[in-house]
């Protein structure tokens, strides 16, 4: 799979994507992608990846800095996760 990490300057911010050329995220998975072990207990019998937390703990962090994030469907073909957070200006 192709992996991007994009980082721009917004008008109050930066932006941070990752998008890759992965399976991507249906709608239902999309919608629940940022609760903690939703994806993992859908996905247990697969018998591969975490503990469904990694999303969750990203999202946290990324509303404590007082950003959003949200996920989308890639140029590439899969996933894309797109953070936006605020400049602090330090006077």
């Amino acid at each position: 799979s192709r992996v991007v990490l994009a980082l721009t300057a917004t008008a109050h911010g930066a932006r941070v994507e990752v998008r890759d050329s992965g399976p991507g995220l249906t709608a239902d998975d999309a919608a629940v992608a940022f609760e903690p072990g939703v994806l993992h207990d859908r996905y247990a019998d697969r018998g591969r990846g975490g503990f469904g937390l990694g999303l969750a703990i990203v999202h946290g962090l990324v509303r404590r800095l007082g950003g959003t994030i949200a996920v989308a469907t890639a140029p590439e073909g899969g996933a894309a996760f797109v953070i936006d957070l605020p400049t602090r200006h330090v006077s």
